[in-house]
């Protein structure tokens, strides 16, 4: 057990027990975990404190017992447990989506494997939401506690997030559809006719001879042509057998075993029963019409996939005729390629390539669609007002024409809403991946899959990547613009690869200073081009203390979220920035932001700043924890007005595709080199502090560093020359504070005096 990986935040808690494994017939598992008092080797209480001890306590006692637990209760953490799912947990493990990963991106919080080896358990901070605690599906169980359960620790941690967040937000959708009240998601559907032949050769004959019996008889004689896998063509058959069954799990059993698709894995030990019972239990579940005697063409229907569908095989889905129906009719068609964000108050559509926000009436085409296509069900309830002597189709095309106002519209829409939730912690949350026009860049590896709507990026990059492509005149230019530095250009793509990146682990922001005339706006305009929607820019008032600038983060802030690079331009000579904001926007620290007519929301700022300036802006700090921050890029060379190209910016986008080749190798060295500041600017940060130092200056111009000074005399000089020469004028107690950090402060009889430190003559 690897408990040091445990996050520290849990291990502060008094909420820790020892446990020790007991045989039990009843456990799936064979055994059950029985909480330890670790002080006194006795039983420990979910509802009893003093049966808890501190982590270092119960870490001593561990080694006696099985292991480590944690108690929920009164710890303001809750605990999500997915178990019994070996086949997610390998596709987890191999990268690849499904329940798990959607459970661990989406929180976003410490996850380890559990103690059973076949699911994980995830510790958040925060509520749950109301409902059910507990659901077992066919495909493993879910569990979500915040008191009277523990957890058993193991410290074999699965994911890249080592914190406890909070998650009191993002784990609604994801209560709401695996466990919600504590009954299956949905409700059983509705089956009618309900019949079932007498005799499997009844059921046999029946299904052989009907109109599109040949489909049943390939699968019966074991053909699986038509189907992608063996496990595929198991389902499909199952789904066959429900409707001629009457949905009998016995008769469906006993059909499956006398046809050619039977083998040894059908009696497979899967997740507590056996292969065979789970699909035949997803069969009948997927199931909502039967077979009827008195269908005279046996002409039935199914309301599986599409996999093995053929023109002869129609498989038409039936709504109910309300609201309700319409929605579900709408996600059918278009569930995988909308969602609508509660946050927000915004729908989202995917374009092939990335999920953009609806400002086109998407949502409202998707919904003109989908009542266009109730037409394709008119025939189905033709054939059932044949068959038992009712008017449905009359009383479906009485709601198809309800449908098609503008009111049932927006019903449909609105009611297709929680169907469909996304949060924005959902969105954009791969720190290390690029969205590009091609597919997306794994930007630890430099290599290329397929887009993923699964993946939802809401930003892709402007050009493609290309290997072959080179940037002849990019390079010409950087060579002109920093004079040849060549150690300057590689700190360069360095930083504009870093850039690429969601990663803020070098904290700090780019400054490019230079008169004008030197380059500074086209290498900032070619840049952001190549960034696409990654790039974003902002005034550059948002960083610089305002005086009417209260302590909530403006939607100027809450806009970049998910953008990489940020840009600003020449902000007013004088002003000063915001030194706390600054270092909260470029650490890893989380920003409650709300956009303009919209719910608050937090996020992780990945993007960095770039900001092109004549003139520096203002710190007021002499603190390493902001000067770290600081990276100022020199622009030195001017261009004569005769020398300027004014096609540049045209040659330069010309290039823009080996430009971003050039960019993400640059991602690569900055992996492997780091961004340590090259000689330019380190010089030009130096110089940088220097001039911001206010009491470095004061000294110079108006002390010698010896004898002694009165501190009221010192000050009422420094006072005078800042208002004198036009400097920042800082209180007496800040003065004060500086002072002392570089000279010694005694008191005599006459007051306080600073030693080492006088004025000159003419003070």
């Amino acid at each position: 057990m690897n408990y040091n990986a445990i996050p520290g935040e849990l291990k502060k808690l008094p909420n820790w027990v020892c446990w020790i494994a007991e045989p039990d017939e009843r456990s799936h598992s064979g055994i059950s975990k029985k909480p330890v008092n670790p002080r006194t080797g006795g039983f420990a209480m979910s509802n009893n404190p003093d049966t808890w001890a501190d982590f270092d306590t119960a870490l001593a006692a561990s080694s006696q017992y099985t292991g480590l637990g944690f108690m929920f209760s009164g710890s303001g953490c809750f605990g999500v447990d997915i178990d019994d799912m070996p086949e997610e947990l390998e596709r987890y493990r191999n990268g690849e989506n499904g329940i798990i990963s959607e459970f661990v991106n989406t929180l976003q919080s410490y996850t380890e494997y559990s103690q059973s080896g076949t699911g994980i358990h995830i510790i958040c901070r925060g509520k749950l939401p109301k409902g059910g605690r507990k659901k077992k599906h066919s495909f493993g169980g879910f569990e979500m506690y915040d008191s009277g359960r523990f957890f058993v620790m193991t410290g074999d941690y699965c994911s890249e997030y080592m914190n406890i967040a909070d998650c009191t937000e993002s784990i609604k959708p994801l209560h709401a559809k695996y466990i919600g009240a504590g009954r299956e998601p949905s409700a059983a559907p509705v089956r009618h006719p309900v019949y079932s032949l007498a005799t499997v050769n009844d059921i046999l004959s029946a299904a052989m001879n009907a109109k599109n019996g040949g489909a049943f008889r390939a699968l019966y004689e074991g053909d699986l042509s038509a189907y992608g896998s063996h496990s595929e063509a198991d389902l499909a058959f199952c789904n066959m057998l429900a409707f001629w069954c009457g949905c009998d799990a016995e008769k469906m059993d006993a059909l499956f075993r006398s046809s050619g698709l039977m083998r040894e894995k059908w009696d497979r030990k899967q997740k507590g029963t056996t292969y065979g019972a789970i699909t035949i239990a997803r069969a009948i579940a997927d199931t909502r019409t039967c077979y009827s005697p008195s269908s005279k063409e046996d002409d039935y229907s199914l309301t599986i996939g599409d996999g093995g569908q053929t023109d002869e095989d129609p498989r038409i889905k039936l709504y109910s005729f309300d609201d309700m129906g319409n929605a579900e009719r709408f996600v059918d068609l278009f569930g995988g390629e909308i969602r609508y964000c509660y946050t927000e108050k915004k729908w989202y559509y995917y374009n092939t390539q990335k999920w953009c926000v609806d400002i086109i009436g998407a949502a409202e085409r998707m919904a003109d669609r989908a009542v266009e296509a109730m037409a394709a069900e008119l025939k189905a309830y033709a054939q059932t007002d044949a068959d038992e002597g009712t008017d449905m189709q009359k009383d479906f095309q009485k709601h198809m024409k309800t449908s098609r106002s503008n009111k049932s519209k927006k019903a449909m829409l609105s009611e297709v809403q929680h169907h469909v939730p996304i949060l924005p912690a959902q969105m954009d949350k791969y720190r290390m991946a690029l969205n590009t026009p091609s597919g997306i860049i794994d930007l630890r590896t430099g290599d290329l899959s397929e887009h993923d709507p699964e993946k939802y990026f809401t930003k892709i990059t402007s050009v493609d990547i290309s290997s072959a492509a080179d940037c002849p005149r990019w390079i010409n230019f950087l060579n002109e613009t920093f004079n040849g530095d060549k150690d300057l250009i590689r700190y360069i793509q360095k930083a504009l690869g870093y850039s690429l990146t969601g990663s803020t682990a070098e904290q700090c922001a780019f400054f490019l200073y230079g008169t004008g005339k030197n380059g500074k706006s086209t290498f900032l305009d070619v840049v952001r081009d190549v960034f696409g929607d990654y790039a974003a820019n902002i005034q550059p008032e948002t960083i610089m203390v305002r005086n009417n600038a209260g302590s909530a983060i403006n939607s100027d802030i809450a806009r970049l979220k998910g953008a990489r690079l940020v840009t600003s331009v020449e902000p007013n000579e004088g002003v000063r920035i915001n030194e706390g904001l600054l270092k909260q926007l470029t650490g890893d620290d989380t920003v409650t932001a709300r956009k303009l007519y919209s719910e608050e929301f937090e996020f992780k700022p990945e993007f960095k700043l770039w900001m092109a300036t004549n003139h520096k802006p203002i710190i007021r700090g002499t603190d390493t924890g902001i000067w770290r921050r600081i990276h100022m890029i020199p622009f030195t060379v001017a261009v004569d007005d005769d020398k300027i190209d004014k096609n540049l910016p045209y040659k330069l986008k010309a290039e823009m595709t080996a430009i971003f080749k050039w960019i993400v190798d640059g991602c690569m060295l900055w992996q492997k080199e780091g961004l340590k500041m090259p000689r330019a600017v380190l010089e030009s940060v130096r110089e940088y502090r220097r001039e911001m130092d206010v009491i470095s200056a004061f000294i110079n111009d108006c002390c010698n560093e010896s004898g002694s000074v009165a501190a009221k005399t010192l000050y009422a000089a420094y006072s005078e020359w800042a208002e004198s020469n036009n400097e920042y004028h800082m209180s007496n107690t800040k003065f004060g504070v500086e002072l002392s950090k570089r000279f010694t402060k005694v008191h005599t009889v006459s007051g306080w005096h600073y030693t080492g430190l006088s004025l000159v003559a003419q003070y």
